[in-house]
């Protein structure tokens, strides 16, 4: 049965994200993964990520292998357009920038990747996009609601959407997705923070089952040092 399978934040941490693939049984010919974003900061293997993603894009297609943008790949956009990382070093930019040079990668070469990175999959049941919908209709959010806004959570909003919303960007405190107020399903399990990374498959006919798997120690490996 073909499926659909949407994978929270990854953060750098490939090893983690490899074995969450075994753990949900990937085929390439009858599974289609959708990424919600943030694939570099904070983890130590920013570069090996974002390496692994584009070439698992070039093998299977865009079509099978949908990587959303994140407000993480936005920081790093802005600070290379503006020439200044202060922002993107506070929210764990540094270590993305010495995973590329630990692997003697010009990180500009992604950069131009992130800038492609559509803000949402919409497919005719369920919308995907990095940060959640902080309004009902897809159309009325703005790309920064889009990638940034969590504030529709704090505030509890119970508006339904227009359709479900798959999403990440606000970290599970439990290490498991959780359901929010308007019945969107966040699927930040906290990886990178010492959780766990989660993907939730879903059948053609609507069945959905998380799965996830428990931080790699692979992947802080490289952390020393890193801030």
């Amino acid at each position: 049965m073909d499926r659909l399978i949407a994978i929270g934040d990854i953060h750098g941490c490939l090893h983690t994200l490899k074995e969450l693939l075994k753990s949900v049984d990937y085929s390439s010919q009858t599974d289609t993964l959708v990424f919600v974003g943030d694939y570099i900061d904070r983890g130590a293997n920013s570069c090996e990520t974002v390496a692994f993603l584009r070439k698992l894009q070039q093998q299977v297609g865009k079509d099978n292998c949908i990587c959303l943008r994140g407000n993480h790949e936005q920081m790093a956009i802005d600070a290379f357009t503006s020439g200044d990382n202060s922002l993107w070093f506070y929210n764990g930019g540094y270590s993305t920038v010495c995973s590329y040079d630990r692997n003697g990668v010009d990180i500009e070469s992604d950069i131009g990747w992130f800038k492609t990175l559509p803000l949402v999959y919409d497919t005719p049941e369920i919308i995907f996009c990095h940060a959640g919908l902080s309004k009902p209709l897809l159309k009325d959010n703005t790309a920064h609601d889009l990638i940034w806004e969590r504030n529709w959570i704090r505030h509890n909003d119970h508006r339904p959407r227009e359709k479900q919303v798959i999403f990440g960007h606000t970290p599970s405190r439990t290490g498991a997705a959780y359901t929010v107020a308007t019945g969107d399903i966040c699927i930040d399990s906290a990886c990178v923070y010492g959780g766990k990374l989660c993907a939730l498959a879903i059948n053609e006919d609507g069945n959905s089952k998380l799965f996830y798997a428990d931080k790699s120690e692979e992947d802080d490996e490289n952390l020393q040092g890193i801030s």
